[in-house]
């Protein structure tokens, strides 16, 4: 028995071609579709793109053993007119090799697109921040201390008259918890931070414009921080919220929660923003030296981690 008897027909190979065609198509819209929904957030990033690792790995083993097979089963059915198998008479071995490394290709395509989105969210969060011009302090006038009058021609005093710059006697009526320096208000969009970075910039809460505000990237508690020094100052108010104009913000909540030096927590629960939502800001800063701020972002309705840029309106401490 010939091998032509077993050869697929030209009828057979076109609709074969036509299967093959046709799972590549659903293989390319497949991985759009995966790319589009989880290559945004790090998490399912992750687990898409080892996935597309796997799916590639798995199809390159089984086109090699399809080759192997096929061209083992040529030879038998050539010196032995043993038949061919059932799989190997579905399709010709170049179409099995096109669908299957086709299909390959696509998963591999997927991963990388996958894992260069991850490593560009990754440079966007380690970027450093836009530095922040701040103001050189007004230069003040040397303190001069008053000198002593030198001693008279006078006969000493006697035990019983302290002398006026006996040492015991002094008192230093002149030390104050705040530097007398300090500002009374202070507006900490012109502040340089003490850990995390901002833009300072005007923001909109619901058309509501504030022309002095600071905008930062939010994305969890871990790596979306500021910390400002606030010693000598009595209370932070600031509008929080996301700027009306944030792309990407639809369905998110941003989460901020604030510290003091010591890492307690200044407020019972994190303060909850999103676009249309802002809320008023003001914290007690007795004791505290340095304020610092975290902010995670997610979805609203599945709470899912979803990075997107936060703001605080009029950020101001005042003594």
């Amino acid at each position: 028995m010939s091998s032509s008897h077993y050869s697929p027909s030209a009828r057979h190979s076109t609709r074969a071609a036509g299967f093959v065609l046709v799972a590549l198509v659903v293989a390319l819209i497949a991985g759009l579709v995966l790319y589009l929904r989880y290559a945004g957030n790090r998490n399912s990033a992750v687990a898409l793109l080892a996935g597309s690792a796997l799916v590639a790995f798995i199809l390159v083993i089984a086109a090699i053993r399809i080759s192997v097979t096929h061209r083992r089963s040529r030879r038998l059915e050539l010196e032995n007119n043993v038949p061919p198998p059932r799989l190997h008479r579905l399709m010709e071995l170049r179409q099995w090799l096109i669908l299957t490394l086709g299909v390959a290709f696509f998963a591999l395509a997927t991963g990388a697109f996958t894992a260069l989105r991850v490593v560009s969210d990754d440079a966007a969060v380690a970027a450093p921040p836009s530095p922040v011009v701040t103001e050189p302090p007004a230069a003040t006038e040397p303190t001069v201390a008053p000198v002593a009058a030198l001693p008279s021609a006078d006969p000493a005093p006697t035990d019983d008259a302290a002398s006026p710059s006996d040492p015991e006697t002094s008192t230093d009526s002149d030390v104050t918890d705040t530097p007398s320096d300090t500002p009374a208000t202070k507006y900490l969009d012109t502040e340089d931070p003490l850990d995390g970075g901002y833009n300072a910039n005007a923001v909109t809460f619901s058309a509501q414009r504030y022309p002095r505000g600071v905008s930062f990237y939010c994305y969890s508690d871990t790596q979306s921080r500021l910390q400002w020094d606030v010693a000598g100052y009595a209370h932070f108010t600031a509008v929080a919220g996301i700027d009306d104009e944030t792309e990407g913000a639809f369905g998110a909540v941003a989460d901020l929660t604030f510290y003091d030096q010591d890492g307690h927590q200044l407020l019972p629960k994190p303060v909850e923003v999103s676009v249309g939502h802002p809320k008023k800001v003001s914290l007690a800063l007795n004791g505290v030296v340095s304020l610092r701020m975290t902010c995670s972002g997610r979805i609203a309705k599945t709470n899912e981690e979803h990075d997107t840029h936060t703001s605080f309106g009029d950020p101001v401490v005042t003594q």
